[in-house]
């Protein structure tokens, strides 16, 4: 297939869409059905992206790819699961306040590792020397592909989330977001519902950031900043963080317009790219969200039609 009339640029701003698209969607069973505020979605991201990054590089496999890439996502994967298992079981009890600090300060705490550990990481340096599994020929071509792929574990997120929202787990995932006591009252376990939805968001988010690893070829510890949180925090909060569809909206909406067509396409001085340009997108995301939260604190897409669902479920 043809993809000449494709650019570098448009294949990395449509798979930054995607992958945050990915983490709202994450986020959205977190936030828009339990209300747990999860403000270190970087910190699972980046845990996954840093420990796939190590194991691809600094180990000697005994194979290569596309096996290599397997055995170190898996594992990274993995690893982000059980970081969400511990956080989660940390703030399990603790107020929307607590869970706010203990998930901001594990985020912090990944980042300064990150720095701190130069042999594993490269430190401030960063780490190179990630790649594709495959090779199909052009640099571009590998990118497109390596796009649809995410785009395609994006699709296997969202179909999850869905589901989820059909079932009784998800319908219990509501409850404990709505009245937590009440749910403990009628017998229901609160605490391993909300344990096994930290780890299944956390390892999600954690492929994520392997996957992401690979697109960009290179760790630097400035990517493992509030910016990803926040991006996937706003888009969610834009399109309505009860809704299914809110966070693909919304991220389209701030991520999309912003990564591609502001950065792109728009004429702006060449020396705003190095400096301005990320400040300037973390200061207009900030402004969406307060104005969002003034203004439409539902979202663009409003609050989760659960009349009309509770009526598909039972065949009404």
């Amino acid at each position: 297939m043809n993809i000449d009339w494709l650019d570098a640029f448009l294949i990395s701003g449509l798979f930054q869409v995607a992958m945050v698209t990915g983490l709202a969607l994450l986020l959205h069973l977190q936030l828009g059905l339990a209300r747990i505020a999860n403000f270190g979605v970087v910190g699972f991201w980046g845990i996954g992206m840093y420990v796939f990054g190590v194991l691809y590089v600094k180990v000697d496999w005994p194979f290569g790819d596309p096996w290599q890439f397997l055995a170190s996502a898996a594992i990274a994967t993995f690893v982000a699961g059980v970081a969400g298992l511990l956080i989660g079981w940390l703030i399990s009890d603790l107020n929307t306040d607590g869970v706010l600090v203990g998930t901001l300060g594990f985020a912090t705490a990944v980042q300064i590792l990150a720095t701190t550990e130069d042999d594993f990481t490269g430190g401030a340096l960063g780490m190179g020397g990630l790649d594709f599994p495959f090779d199909i020929g052009r640099v571009k071509d590998n990118e497109f592909l390596w796009l649809v792929i995410m785009v395609a574990v994006v699709a296997a997120i969202l179909l999850y989330v869905w589901r989820v929202h059909r079932s009784p787990y998800g319908r219990l995932l509501i409850a404990v977001g709505g009245n937590e006591p009440l749910v403990r009252s009628l017998g229901k376990s609160t605490f391993r519902a909300k344990l096994w939805l930290f780890v299944v968001g956390s390892a999600g988010m954690g492929l994520l950031g392997a996957m992401n690893g690979v697109m960009v070829h290179y760790l630097d510890v400035g990517n493992v900043g509030v910016g990803v949180t926040l991006a996937a925090m706003v888009g969610l909060v834009l399109g309505g963080t009860a809704r299914v569809w809110g966070g693909v909206v919304g991220v389209i909406l701030t991520v999309g317009l912003f990564d591609i067509v502001v950065q792109s396409y728009l004429p702006l001085p060449e020396e705003w790219y190095s400096q301005a340009i990320p400040v300037l997108r973390e200061a207009a995301f900030g402004l969406t969200l307060m104005l969002v939260l003034l203004f439409r604190p539902l979202g663009l897409l409003g609050d989760m039609r659960r009349d009309k669902l509770m009526g598909r479920i039972h065949g009404r």
